[in-house]
């Protein structure tokens, strides 16, 4: 009974490194949720400049970054396996990214300020910096990447069923992270500014790297070491014997079964850039959706802001209560705009001087006493009394949450529900009838399909409201590419360190990185040429928004995911009794 219990425990290393991830994961993920808003906000916008980019350009460079953050795992892959050990990788790649994410920070404190949008030629030392903030994660991603999630695999003997329950309990620490990041940074980004969220990441990546040189040298012992750092004088017969175990599967020939699994992993990582193509829009295309065509309102009964005093005065109805509640974040920046969008066309219509800007327009409105002047000037007090008083943008008793906070939904997500999936692969195991890796990954791309079928409608009500869509339709889509994520992403994890011969564990975790990398510049590119501005228009056409580019995303993993459930069998024979 007691050995039931032993085996059935996890070793204590584990949770070191659920913790150091957790933490690594906060700080990607706190960078990530604000990456693209940082760069498409207006580079004039008061208290909290972005700078400025049109949201194509923010996606093309999303995906490169990305991209690169995937591609770094084949240097720092290799260099783990043949010189550094994948644990002094992880701690050197811990502290490249606290370096970036502070390079980050640091940008907004080089910048001109101008009010213009920062390039090489208005900007070159905040864009600079900037670049070497990037440059710095990716390399750090390098190092840390593959080399942590290799140390997960070596945990546990060739065999163990633990295995598969550690990669979720795993997964469940990357988004514990990723779920609290958004809420920091975003909030952070929003009340204070966008370097301020950078600088929380700096800190997440500081406390997991202080994690793991403090834990790892008693709970991981000589997990991701290299073998030759130790003498035969330190080793206990056992470790001897297992010593002599990888270094034999580290130099043995390779067999054909080696070489059906190595042919399993390069398919399946095909496949799986159906669905990260489609999954990343989270951080770029969807991200732009819920801060500009999402209602974002919540009841808040702290506080409330009162538009209009004028009882006959429709406040749901008007143009200048439409227009706060969806710009939200900038209540002096919305009357701005109602003189520029609403009142100018009028001054123009009525007055002997055109005015050339909005601040000779409200010069003009100051010297006029027409009844419509009037209403602008009222607008315009109360707009600045609700900036005085209220902290955040609060209207009638609702307040609007920052548009980060929704790529927090996903990372909760797994976390409720990666263990209801390990319950349920344990319980149909038992049974006989477990879907074989192959199976799984077809049904984490299809699923991924239908989170954005669902999408479609909520882009058309986007387009009729006038960027107030529903918020359950981004809720709906962030929860199918949930479900499709927990039957792929940790599967995948635990299927590269069962398949891949030991010699080359950390190249083939860079591999299946690769894969990553591949999909996630392309859905920078096509989040850029097809959803940015008005979007692509085929099928539902301008009428729909972004309805067209949702349907081709939904098209993509629906044909690969059919393809991939069409070849499972085969790919379940040729990975040799390894599930």
């Amino acid at each position: 009974m007691s050995n039931n219990i032993q085996s059935s425990r996890h070793p204590a290393g584990l949770w070191v490194l659920f913790t150091t991830e957790l933490w690594e994961r906060f700080a990607f993920y706190a960078m990530r949720a604000i990456l693209v808003l940082y760069l498409i906000a207006e580079a004039d916008r008061q208290g909290n400049p972005g700078f400025g980019w049109s949201e194509a350009d923010a996606y093309m460079l999303y995906g490169w970054y990305t991209s690169l953050v995937y591609i770094a795992p084949l240097l720092g892959g290799w260099l783990a396996d043949s010189f550094l050990g994948q644990r002094r990788a992880v701690i050197i790649g811990a502290i490249l990214m606290a370096l970036g994410e502070f390079c980050l920070f640091t940008t907004e404190l080089v910048r001109i300020g101008d009010g213009t949008p920062i390039t090489l030629a208005s900007d070159p030392t905040a864009l600079c910096t900037f670049y070497a903030g990037l440059g710095l994660m990716i390399l750090g991603n390098g190092f840390f990447k593959p080399c942590i999630s290799v140390m997960v695999g070596q945990l546990y003997e060739p065999g163990d069923r633990r295995r598969d329950s550690a990669f979720t309990i795993f997964y469940m620490g990357i988004n514990i992270g990723a779920a609290l990041s958004p809420f920091v940074a975003g909030y952070l980004a929003e009340k204070f500014g966008f370097q301020w969220g950078f600088f929380a990441a700096g800190i997440g990546m500081c406390i997991g790297l202080l994690i793991q040189l403090t834990f790892s040298p008693f709970f991981l012992k000589r997990i991701g070491t290299l073998e030759r750092q130790h003498s035969d004088e330190e080793l206990t017969p056992e470790e001897k014997e297992k010593r002599e175990q990888k270094l034999y599967e580290r130099t043995r020939p390779l067999v054909k079964q080696d070489w059906d699994r190595m042919f399993v992993i390069v398919v399946l990582s095909l496949f799986v850039i159906a669905f990260w193509l489609t999954f990343e829009q989270a951080g770029s295309s969807l991200n732009v959706f819920a801060e500009k065509n999402t209602d974002r309102m919540v009841p808040n009964v702290l506080s409330q802001v009162t538009l209009y005093t004028d009882k006959e005065t429709s406040e749901k109805d008007s143009w200048l209560f439409k227009n706060a509640k969806k710009e939200k974040t900038e209540i002096a920046r919305i009357a701005e705009k109602t003189v520029e969008k609403v009142f100018l066309p009028w001054l123009e219509a009525n007055s002997t001087n055109t005015p050339q800007s909005t601040v000779e327009a409200i010069l003009l409105l100051t010297e006029s006493e027409t009844e419509e002047v009037a209403e602008i000037k009222k607008a315009l007090e109360i707009f600045e009394e609700a900036k005085k008083e209220a902290e955040n943008p609060i209207y009638e008793g609702q307040y609007v949450f920052p548009a980060a906070w929704y790529q927090s939904v996903n990372a909760l997500g797994i976390v409720i529900f990666a263990p209801i999936f390990t319950l349920l692969w344990n319980f149909l195991y038992r049974r006989g009838i477990e879907p074989s890796t192959p199976v799984k990954f077809a049904l984490g791309i299809l699923l991924v399909s239908v989170s954005f079928l669902v999408m479609i409608p909520g882009a058309i009500q986007a387009k009729q409201t006038g960027g107030n869509a529903a918020a359950y339709w981004l809720l709906a889509c962030y929860l199918f590419a949930t479900w499709g994520e927990l039957c792929l992403s940790p599967v995948g994890l635990s299927m590269v360190t069962k398949l891949a011969p030991a010699r080359y564990a950390s190249i083939f975790m860079g591999v299946w990185f690769l894969a990553s990398a591949t999909a996630y510049w392309l859905a920078g590119y096509c989040a850029a040429v097809f959803a940015a501005g008005e979007g692509i228009s085929i099928f539902f056409g301008k009428e729909g928004g972004l309805a067209d580019f949702f349907l081709l995303l939904a098209l993509i993993p629906m044909v690969i995911g059919f393809i991939a459930l069409a070849m499972a069998p085969m790919l379940k024979k040729k990975m040799h009794g390894i599930h």
